[in-house]
């Protein structure tokens, strides 16, 4: 380091000559200290002269350097010629080439080549104020006090704590050598970012490779300063930014049917920053276990998604039960993204979830998931070519009932889009538009194939034979939307649908006595003739079409009063009527329906040979004559208030009815039962954090003793105007205290990923900087008549409550339960205390109800630095595999 030193040597040099008359007096007033020690306390006044050293550039050979130094110092600057020493006191600061250093006071000896930096102890209270921090290539050092030789480029740290990805290193004192490696003596190993962390392992001796891996010798666990008996002959840890390979400890428990467990047990393997492994364990005392395979993917501006396989092999809770066997379960998992960068105007996105239908009992599912009974999966892609109205798009469905183990599967669903095109308007307008050049027309192509089946036979050949239907389904519309009488929407419309099947159904009644067994009774069923059916396979073109216009407009209306806070009521009114006219398309003429024998009695029904594609939802053209006009009646209410956030007008609107519609129809070419129902929706947001939402159906005509609806007014049968048919009530509301003190000011913003995520998912988190949660879901559906009693009326209701509170500024408990109205007894009930240890979180979580799925889990584990600075607490559930 002879050119460094050669360097600073000029500096000084022209420097002294520079600055000789301030440097005079600097010396006369203080005399330099020979060597700088920890606890230097400086006396001289904080005056506010500034002394610098612009950067500048001296011309050297090329074995010299040519980096720019940079020194400064808010007290003074002082060069003692004699003893060839630099001092720089009170905020010094020194940048040379990828160092920076800044402390209290800088020492730099020419003749040894060391610079020296500490801070100043305060007398009074005994704290140091303005510790070295010394950075090099971005890596940030904290420390007591510091030497560094130019000349070597070896360095000696004292009380030094530096950071290594997620974790921190105490040391009493830390040597450096040339390779950048550091060897530390009697050091702490944490993730905890607290000055005094509440954990740590101690270790005497640790080398340091930043980036790279940290070694230790024989570390002892230290929690709360109190040793605990875990020793570890040596450690290795990894160094290096991002994902890390390791342990994933178990957690404890018990479970009411299957005994004790450890569960979630494993390893992760971070293979590289773009993909990791994590395999994770369940075992059970009665000899229940299961396996976890997941992994994450991410290639940059391409993909990124995760991948998981799940197996379960569960013994019977009762092995003495006759018929009692061991019983497998599995889930696979799959999401996957497309970077829109990857291919632009397109996108690819994977959403798989297949499992047996008793994965969620086998794997002991204590969350809500234990109460889905159907799960969907999808995978789709989609491009728009830009320029045109032309976009295309290629799903995959999935879905599978858990009750009836019913699945459902649509692939290949290929679909071409032409969204709406004006082909009359003129490229340059000028002048008023003409009529027709509103004229639109908009265009779809689809082909569906779907499979319903069980699972059961899923895999059988008979699957595929007779349930797997396809078809092709086109949809061609022309408006011409117009504004008539200046207020006034006018939207006449033609629509056109094509549908092409290759399959349809011919059924007939064979009049012979046929006797077959009942497998049930063991008993012989007779029937006297049956209705038999057959699927011819082929082209077959089944179309309709309409003609309809609607008649839209919109009234504002405002009802002013004189008081102080409320100032009046605004209403704003939507009506919309519309009228639709198909033809009769089970005429003859389509050829689209036909009739057969039903019964031995010789009742005869019509029906559509193509019925049997109703799985493709492309509909069947309708029976009779359609002329139906519809309206529906809008409305929004809100109170015109004061306002001291409107400095002008001193005026808001809140919204007191938000929704309020009522809708109903008159088929005039119908034969019978020509209104249709009259519904009555709406929502309403009573407060911030409390919403109602409504809906009611009444029914103008009267019902049979088997509650089908007859063609007779139900004001005829009764005197009342409606028959009530069903009502819904929907109440959400959402109440929490306001976070104590300036908590929400001082916690620092997180990532912005983490951030995006914890906004979007609230309720996998515990905030300890909120006092109290509480969150209400309440449902209630009324419905009149069976097919026994027309005037039986059948209530459901559902209640769902979860919440925290904080029992101290780091206890809190947590209850997430609801009410089983029916069966008068709670839900699915869970109950944990989480305590927030700053670094360190410790939980028990204890699933209360139903008895036959409850358990207890005990957990204490280490906290995401991320999470330690936002006070979250991340609530986990068993067989999450997100990473």
């Amino acid at each position: 380091m002879n050119n460094t030193v050669v360097a600073l040597l000029s500096i000084f040099v022209i420097s002294s000559a520079a600055h000789a008359q301030t440097n005079i007096s600097n010396q006369t007033s203080r005399n330099a200290p020979d060597t700088l020690t920890h606890s230097d306390t400086l006396t001289a006044s904080h005056d506010t002269l500034q002394q610098k050293v612009d950067t500048f550039s001296l011309k050297f050979s090329d074995s010299e350097i040519k980096s720019p130094i940079n020194y400064q110092a808010e007290d003074s600057i002082v060069y003692d010629l004699e003893t060839r020493k630099m001092y720089l006191y009170n905020k010094a600061d020194l940048k040379y080439d990828k160092i920076t250093l800044a402390a209290d006071s800088v020492e730099f000896d020419w003749n040894t080549y060391t610079l020296a930096a500490g801070g100043r102890k305060n007398d009074s209270t005994g704290e140091i104020s303005g510790k070295p921090v010394f950075s090099e290539s971005g890596k940030e050092y904290n420390a007591g006090r510091m030497a560094y030789n130019f000349k070597t480029k070896k360095g000696k740290i004292f009380d030094v704590v530096t950071q290594e990805g997620e974790a921190y290193i105490h040391s009493e004192a830390v040597k450096r050598n040339e390779f950048e490696e550091w060897y530390s003596l009697r050091a702490k190993y944490t993730t905890c970012n607290l000055d005094h962390p509440h954990f740590y392992f101690q270790a005497k001796k640790v080398k340091v490779v930043p980036n790279k891996v940290l070694v230790t010798g024989p570390a002892n666990l230290v929690v709360g300063d109190v040793p605990t008996p875990i020793f570890i002959p040596f450690g290795i840890f990894p160094a290096k930014q991002g994902r890390r390979s390791g342990l994933i400890i178990p957690k404890p428990g018990r479970d009411n049917s299957y005994g004790f467990f450890l569960r979630e047990g494993g390893f992760f393997w971070a293979v590289n920053d773009y993909f990791n492994l994590k395999f994770t364990g369940d075992v059970f005392t009665n000899g229940t276990f299961g396996v976890n395979v997941g992994s994450e993917y991410r290639v940059n501006y391409k993909a990124n998604g995760n991948i998981g396989f799940t197996y379960y092999r569960t013994q019977p809770a009762d092995a003495d039960l006759p018929g009692s066997k061991a019983s497998n379960a599995f889930s696979v998992q799959w999401n996957h993204t497309q970077d829109p960068k990857s291919i632009p105007n397109s996108n690819f996105s994977v959403n798989l979830n297949a499992q047996s239908s008793d994965f969620y009992s086998a794997s002991r599912v204590t969350d809500s998931r234990l109460l889905q009974t159907q799960f969907n999966s999808g995978a789709s892609f989609s491009r728009v070519f830009p320029g045109t109205p032309v976009s295309l798009s290629l799903n995959f469905n999935h879905a599978q009932n858990l009750l009836n183990k019913s699945v459902s599967i649509q692939f290949p669903v290929f679909r071409i889009n032409v969204s709406r095109v004006t082909p009359f308007r003129r490229k340059i307008s000028t002048g008023k538009p003409k009529w027709y050049e509103n004229i639109g027309i908009q265009y779809s192509f689809e082909t569906k194939a779907v499979l319903n089946t069980y699972d059961s036979l899923f895999f059988k050949k008979e699957a595929f034979t007779k349930s797997l239907k396809y078809g092709i389904n086109q949809n061609f519309t022309v408006d011409a939307p117009i504004t008539i009488f200046k207020y006034f929407n006018f939207n006449p419309s033609f629509s056109y649908q094509e549908r092409w099947f290759f399959q349809k159904e011919n059924k007939h009644w064979n009049p012979d006595t046929v006797y077959i067994p009942n497998e049930t009774t063991g008993k012989i069923d007779t029937f006297n003739g049956r209705l038999l059916s057959d699927t011819s396979l082929g082209f077959y073109g089944v179309r309709d079409f309409a003609v309809s216009a609607s008649l839209a407009t919109k009234l504002t209306g405002t009802f002013n009063f004189k008081g102080k806070w409320v100032k009046g009521i605004q209403h704003i009114f939507t009506p919309l009527v519309s009228f639709t006219y198909k033809p009769d398309f089970g005429s003859a003429l389509w050829n689209y329906y036909t009739s057969v024998q039903n019964d031995a009695k010789g009742d005869i029904v019509r029906y559509s040979p193509y019925e049997i594609t109703n799985p493709l939802g492309y509909g069947i053209p309708s029976q009779g004559q359609t002329g139906q006009i519809t309206f529906q009646l809008k409305n929004n209410f809100s109170v015109k208030a004061y306002s001291k956030k409107d400095t002008v007008k001193h005026v808001q609107y809140l919204g007191i009815l938000e929704r309020f519609n009522i809708s109903g129809g008159y088929n005039f070419l119908a034969d019978s039962l020509r209104l249709q129902p009259f519904l009555f929706e709406g929502n309403s947001r009573i407060l911030d954090n409390l919403s109602l939402n409504f809906r009611f159906v009444f029914d103008p005509y009267a019902t049979d003793s088997n509650n089908r609806k007859i063609n007779t007014f139900y004001y005829q049968k009764t005197g009342q105007l409606l028959r009530f048919a069903m009502a819904n009530f929907a109440l959400n509301a959402t109440f929490q205290g306001k976070p104590k003190g300036n908590a929400a000011a001082a916690t620092p913003p997180p990532p912005r990923g983490v951030s995006n995520y914890v906004s979007l998912n609230p309720d996998e988190y515990y905030d300890f900087n909120i006092p109290w949660t509480v969150r209400i879901a309440y449902n209630f559906d009324i419905t009149r008549g069976t097919i026994s009693n027309p005037d039986t009326v059948i209530t459901t209701q559902s209640l769902q409550v979860n919440g925290d509170f904080n029992l101290t500024p780091n206890w809190k408990f947590a209850v997430n339960t609801g009410f089983d109205f029916m069966r008068k007894l709670p839900s699915l009930t869970n109950l944990s205390v989480i305590r927030n240890l700053h670094c360190w979180e410790l939980s028990f979580n204890w699933t209360a109800f139903p008895v036959e799925v409850q358990q207890f889990v005990i957990e204490l584990k280490v906290k995401s630095s991320v999470l330690q600075d936002l006070k979250l607490t991340r609530r986990r559930t068993f067989l999450q595999n997100g990473f």
